[in-house]
């Protein structure tokens, strides 16, 4: 399935070549700068347009640095609006994690999609519609928000297409704990775990952190790499949303 489901990736990674290098980029960053001291500085430093502006937030790109990496998307997403070619350029960005999502939600396996890269296409239509309704926001982990977000949504419509003892599963879950589908995984029941505790004294950003870590599967490293935070931070945070979930 995975050949499959990587199409859309390629179709976009090629959009975003020909997107990416077109004046209206050089115009969008500008215009980001202008309102993003962050953007200032890079801009200052000879990030021309959003091709580099993108490729800065990844490591291994041209001067890579962690906080600031976090501290860019944040600024992509809070001040979108600044040009419609920003919001773009934050789903371009987050396509790796997108890709993450996916696998471990086995391509969508089991629902309503023909094949993995339907679900996929699904996933960035997701993504999207996140980022253009955070607009404005200002989200300390907007990586992992963004995210868990969408995992959250593409769940929700796996749930609906699978059965349990013949029945539908419902869009959401009562808050009490349903008896788990035989042969659902350990993450899948840490992850149902996190959706029914929502709202329920469970930190937001500490349920996102231990999902990232325990369901998408990242390390502490490479989160500390997506939100700027230090690992002993994000390890603080995990093990509180731990902690209320074995209280």
């Amino acid at each position: 399935m995975a050949p499959v489901a990587l199409q859309p990736l390629d179709q976009l990674r090629s959009d975003w070549e020909v997107q990416s290098r077109t004046s209206d980029s050089g115009e969008a960053l500008r215009a980001l700068a202008r309102v993003e001291p962050v953007v200032a500085t890079l801009a200052a430093q000879g990030v021309a347009d959003l091709r580099d502006l993108v490729a800065s937030l990844h490591p291994g790109g041209a001067g890579y640095q962690r906080e600031r990496a976090a501290a860019v998307f944040r600024a992509m997403l809070r001040s979108q609006s600044a040009h419609p070619l920003i919001a773009r350029a934050a789903l371009q960005a987050v396509l790796p994690g997108l890709v993450s999502v996916a696998r471990r939600l086995a391509w969508g396996r089991g629902g309503e999609w023909e094949d993995g890269g339907s679900f996929f296409v699904d996933a960035v239509t997701t993504a999207w519609e996140v980022i253009i309704s955070w607009a404005g926001e200002d989200r300390d982990y907007a990586v992992l928000d963004l995210l868990s977000a969408v995992r959250c949504r593409l769940r929700r419509q796996l749930l609906r297409h699978r059965t349990r003892g013949g029945r539908m599963v419902p869009v959401a879950e009562p808050a009490t704990f349903a008896a788990p589908a035989a042969g659902t995984s350990g993450p899948e029941l840490l992850a149902q775990a996190l959706d029914e505790l929502s709202g329920s004294g469970l930190d937001v950003a500490d349920a996102d952190v231990l999902y990232a870590h325990r369901v998408l599967g990242f390390s502490l490293t490479e989160l500390a790499a997506m939100t700027g935070h230090s690992r002993r931070q994000l390890g603080e945070r995990r093990d509180r949303a731990v902690a209320a979930l074995t209280a």
